[in-house]
């Protein structure tokens, strides 16, 4: 502790010291700002973000599609929205379980949480922090989400964000509440699993029979029903829809009053991967959000590839006999004449893609689940943006994106392990290119899962839906490939086009220009991905099978170009290196 710390006057009462203290160290981290500074940008972002939001709702007509009428939304709309509050129980059942949803800096931990003063008073701030960002997060989305359906739909935009933005903020809140409350009272993993699995079937249950009217009676009633029709208050208002509110906030509530019983130790683990994985996102590294994403979730690859009964076992010990020696014959001289050297070793097609298929067949059950709920994702996705309204492309955007960064194992651990792949006397693009073998027929195949689900919605898209959802995972994934490979180990004596270290902070963009170009080069990868949501819009715009075609044959270009690029990358670097080299030596 500093000179200024002990300078200041500690009181008596233990809360206060603790809140002093807080403040103290807040003061020192952001400084002294000034309140008009911060309404002034407070009022900007809200001013802009309200101008951008209005003009986006009136540009794309709406976020739902014409054929949906208001009875349609009042009679299969809770169940299917009431999805996401039950998805969001679910997620906070598995957090808590594993360990969150709070993370404490360790300092905390030591000097604070150790300290002679009550834990629930020292968990009550972060706890509500917590509370408080995701539910301002994800009530201002849903706030946002009411701003584009109100052009379509009764209702004026006040009541339709104010709706959508109650029921956000209760997804919001629903989440960190259940997380601390399994966390609190200890649920172990797998009975997280068994309850939020039977939620949410029990729900989709509910949402599909609505959905077909195939159902009545209690068969139509669902644990999120009522906060589903709570987000619908935009067009009629019912007084029982308020129970969803009234259980939001008890849960809210026992989670702040138990926050005291949260364990020590998932907190310490918690907050040391929390840190660097706030300071991976600092510097946009990706593959590094995602890895400490997986480590917070405690998952790890099977020891076990699935389908092999027995484990490799080491060959069994042979039994000592004692023997007569025998004679040894001595080794030839060598002749003293030089001999061309042994050929280096080149690995082949066939071992390298052995291994990818060996990596992916020690994916963990979660993985294979995620990877599945993105599939369906995508599906989901890339029927609605066909039939209701483009902006669901967004979904499908992102299902693909991430459906691409679980996928690439194989060539995620290539990458991670460099020292195996320099061991090669080869370039490394012809290995990272070859590791992209498994994950494209893994993909092929969990892409099917995506059409399948398509085709359930709307069955008039199915064949288009199978025709397309291979090239359509295939080049969703390039984004994931290219930042995959971009994080490879900097080869040896490389250097910038100016002809600096390739690990020198040099920039061809003025400093002005510095936030642009960070921006520019973290949404690089998701544009990369979004030439796959082409056929989508191509087939929702002009639906002729020609079109539609040309598009698939484009994504094939597409994907050959990221191909040889991950083939060729090094000896095209020092081609263009060399070629500044030159320049520069003939310069001078």
């Amino acid at each position: 502790m500093t000179s200024d710390a002990l300078a200041v006057p500690v009181p008596s009462d233990a809360k206060a010291t603790l809140k002093q203290l807080r403040r103290t160290r807040q003061r020192r981290r952001l400084g002294e700002l000034d309140w008009y500074d911060i309404a002034y940008r407070v009022y900007l972002f809200a001013l802009v973000g309200l101008v951008v939001v209005v003009w986006v709702s009136d540009t794309i007509d709406g976020a739902i599609g014409d054929a949906v009428d208001t009875q349609d939304l009042l009679t299969r709309g809770p169940a299917i929205i009431g999805l996401l509050v039950v998805v969001a129980f679910a997620l906070g059942l598995r957090s808590g379980a594993d360990g969150g949803p709070i993370s404490v800096e360790v300092a905390d931990i030591r000097h604070v949480l150790l300290a002679p003063i009550s834990q629930q008073s020292v968990m009550l701030r972060p706890i509500g922090q917590r509370l408080r960002a995701a539910t301002f997060a994800v009530g201002l989305t849903g706030a946002v989400l009411g701003q584009l359906i109100a052009t379509e739909v009764e209702g004026s935009r006040a009541a339709w964000a104010a709706a959508c933005g109650a029921f956000g903020a209760i997804v919001g809140s629903t989440f960190i509440s259940t997380a601390v409350l399994s966390h609190t009272l200890r649920v172990p993993r797998w009975v997280a699993t068994l309850v939020a699995t039977a939620v949410v079937a029990w729900q989709a249950f509910v949402a599909w029979g609505i959905w077909n009217d195939s159902t009545d009676g209690l068969a139509r009633i669902g644990p999120g029903n009522l906060a589903g029709r709570l987000a619908l208050w935009g067009i009629s208002q019912r007084g029982i829809d308020v129970i969803a509110i009234v259980v939001a906030v008890a849960m809210a509530a026992a989670a702040l009053a138990l926050g005291g019983r949260l364990r020590l130790e998932p907190l310490a683990r918690r907050g040391e991967l929390v840190s660097q994985l706030r300071f991976a996102a600092t510097v946009q590294d990706l593959r590094t959000v995602v890895q400490l994403r997986r480590q917070l979730r405690s998952e790890v690859l099977r020891t076990r590839q699935w389908g092999q009964r027995n484990a490799p076992s080491r060959p069994a010990p042979q039994p000592v006999t004692r023997s007569r020696p025998t004679p040894v014959a001595e080794p030839e001289k060598k002749a003293t004449t030089s001999t061309p050297a042994e050929a280096p070793v080149r690995p082949s097609p066939v071992v390298v893609w052995r291994r990818g298929v060996r990596s992916l067949r020690r994916l963990p059950v979660a993985r294979l689940v995620r990877i599945t709920l993105l599939a369906a994702l995508a599906g989901v996705g890339g029927t609605l943006a066909y039939d209701s309204s483009p902006l669901f492309g967004l979904l499908l955007l992102g299902g693909l994106f991430l459906l691409g960064l679980e996928c690439l194992e194989p060539l995620s651990q290539e990458i991670d392990r460099p020292d195996i792949t320099e061991s090669f006397a080869i370039e490394r693009g012809w290995i990272y290119a070859h590791q992209l073998v498994a994950p494209a027929v893994f993909l092929a195949l969990v892409s099917m899962i995506g059409a399948g689900v398509a085709t359930a919605i709307d069955s008039s898209v199915a064949i288009g839906a199978f025709a397309i959802a291979i090239p359509m995972a295939w080049a969703g994934a390039m984004g994931a490939v290219v930042v995959t490979v971009l994080d490879a180990p900097t080869a040896p004596k490389a250097t910038t086009l100016l002809g600096t270290p390739a690990n020198a902070e040099t920039s061809f963009v003025p400093p002005e220009f510095a936030g642009f170009s960070t921006v520019l080069k973290a949404m690089l990868p998701v544009v990369i991905s979004a030439v796959g949501t082409i056929p989508v819009f191509v087939a929702r715009f002009s639906s002729d099978a020609a079109s539609v075609g040309r598009s698939i044959v484009g994504l094939t270009l597409f994907i050959t170009v990221v191909v040889l690029w991950v083939r060729r990358r090094d000896p095209w670097g020092i081609k263009i290196r060399t070629f500044f080299e030159e320049g520069r030596a003939a310069s001078s």
